[in-house]
């Protein structure tokens, strides 16, 4: 798995406009922190965005350990998670502890906004050897870590068995590859036409669908130092014509339908028989009326089998007014304890190594243990660079007129190119 080259977060210019100074990074944010006073007292706020995490039940496990703490919880929901951080960061006020993703990381990490966490890990308070090296490599910047790992996503390819039988196709297996994914679709979406139901949801998504087809096809979004653009790159090219080809022949909605129903709502409502889900979706699935007649099975093979990883962590403030204390609730919710929280919620695959095992069994109807295998094989990390979202921008505005036919797959992907490999220019230069 290719790691730090892709592994670097968003638009440093951005948050520069936005207000932050730009310390140079390196070295770690405000000197050294101590965790190891459990006494310590202090008010703080952890923002987070809106998720099935059980984080009532993590706050009560870091009050037990921490008592004279207390954690005030303000939540977003994703959506408008980064773009309300950016504006706390502007202000100077940002929460004292925070969720991150990978794309965002570097952007907070080089403006020296997090607090360093190598006096942690050199008091044995923290051993990244507890979590997947890629997390350790997505949440740590020029040789320091800032972020402790929550969790972390792979993806699935989920299946309605009711809509299987009722269109008499055989349902999914391990050893299905590209061809035997279309062909059900294409049978499911004829035998039951009348009844408004897809073979399978596509759409434009990057994480949950078409990442995991370019890698599948031996392509890449990034080069290997991320200063160059590849979907034009031939196992990119037949990646993007692949989900072309089902949206031409109805196997999957149009573009425009899965715009403005997501291909979740879709499979949830009963009118899709297959969806590329991440593992965390498995919570709404539950609860949603078609959660008793669904199955998971890793995703079919292309030239090579392949799925894209990510996943959160939580971050401490450099400037907050009570460093310890956001420091040491980071700690925490990386830790064996919390984790097990994190993983019997069902909400996602806990990062801490042998905690997966409570994320399997908090719902053993579906093979959820198909999730860290497929991660553990044949995994690769969800493609950044220092601008991430900068050309995630021009990502998403080309990748739908490809697949919704508008621009032909070569003209659009040597466009979409050309256009990210300007802004990948200007990000070096800064």
């Amino acid at each position: 798995m290719r790691r730090r080259a892709v592994l670097a977060g968003m638009g440093l210019a951005s948050l520069g406009a936005a207000g932050c100074s730009n310390g140079g990074g390196g070295g770690g944010a405000g000197g050294d922190v101590d965790i190891s006073d459990t006494e310590m007292e202090a008010t703080i706020e952890f923002a987070a965005w809106e998720s099935d995490f059980d984080w009532k039940s993590v706050l009560e496990g870091f009050t037990a350990k921490y008592p004279n703490i207390t954690v005030e919880t303000t939540k977003s929901p994703f959506k408008d998670f980064f773009t309300r951080l950016q504006t706390q960061a502007s202000g100077d006020n940002l929460p004292d502890a925070f969720m991150m993703n990978g794309p965002s990381f570097q952007l907070y990490a080089s403006h020296d906004k997090l607090i360093s966490l190598e006096s942690v890990v050199d008091a044995g308070e923290l051993d990244f050897s507890n979590y997947p090296e890629a997390m350790e490599e997505l949440y740590t910047y020029e040789d320091v870590p800032y972020g402790v790992p929550t969790s972390y996503d792979s993806i699935g390819l989920w299946y309605n068995e009711e809509l299987f039988e009722k269109a008499g196709v055989e349902v999914p297996t391990v050893e299905w590859t590209w061809e035997n994914l279309h062909e059900a679709a294409k049978s499911i979406s004829e035998a039951l036409e009348g009844e408004g139901v897809y073979g399978f949801a596509g759409g434009a998504y990057n994480q949950e669908l078409f990442y995991n087809l370019i890698f599948q096809a031996g392509g890449a979004v990034l080069n290997e130092d991320a200063t160059q653009a590849e979907y034009s790159s031939p196992g990119s090219r037949q990646a993007l014509q692949f989900l072309r080809d089902m949206v031409e022949d109805g196997s999957s909605p149009s573009i425009r339908t899965t715009a403005d129903t997501s291909p979740d709502e879709l499979f949830k409502s009963g009118k899709a028989a297959m969806v590329y889900g991440g593992s965390f979706r498995v919570a709404g699935y539950v609860d949603s009326a078609v959660g008793d007649v669904i199955q998971v099975v890793p995703l079919p093979k292309g030239e090579q089998r392949g799925v894209v990883l990510h996943g959160g962590a939580v971050v401490a403030h450099a400037d907050s007014d009570n460093r310890e204390a956001a420091a040491a609730f980071a700690v925490y919710t990386g830790s064996q304890e919390a984790q097990e929280i994190i993983g019997g919620s069902g909400a996602s695959i806990p990062a801490f190594q042998g905690t997966e095992k409570a994320y399997i069994e908090a719902h053993p109807d579906y093979d959820l243990e198909i999730f860290p295998e497929s991660a553990e094989e044949y995994g690769f990390p969800y493609p950044v660079s220092a601008n991430t979202q900068a050309w995630l921008e021009v990502e998403s505005d080309m990748i739908p007129k490809i697949l919704a036919g508008e621009l032909s797959v070569d003209e659009g992907t040597a466009q979409l190119d050309e256009k990210i490999d300007a802004l990948l220019a200007e990000e070096a230069e800064q």
